[in-house]
């Protein structure tokens, strides 16, 4: 999904749109809800990826993706371009994955 200026390639699947609207739903605040995509780094600067269901914050921008509404910062599209949200019935987790991360410069992830 494409906003004004914003990321370009975000994408959630059709399991975990389900139950992310699922979750954000049981919630009483449910239509202030979205998702953020939080990406860590980790040894030698590579990038790990949590989600939370949260109110967007003052500096976030807000897009659509499979009905699920995705808050974001500008300064977070180049790490976000390109995220897959899946999730597992069978064991219950969310996975996010990044196709093309983006590139550390550091010798140990070559």
């Amino acid at each position: 999904m494409r906003d004004k200026g914003g990321l370009s390639v975000i994408t959630i699947t059709p399991a975990a749109a389900a139950r992310l609207s699922a979750l954000i739903a049981q919630e009483q605040d449910a239509d202030r809800l979205g998702i953020k995509i939080i990406a860590t780094t980790s040894g030698c600067g590579s990038l790990a990826y949590s989600i939370a269901i949260t109110e967007a914050s003052r500096m976030d921008k807000s897009i659509d993706v499979s009905g699920i509404r995705l808050f974001y910062r500008e300064e977070e599209k180049d790490m976000l371009n390109g995220i897959i949200v899946d999730f597992d019935p069978m064991t219950g987790r969310f996975s996010l994955a990044h196709p093309r991360p983006p590139q550390t410069g550091c010798p140990l992830s070559h």
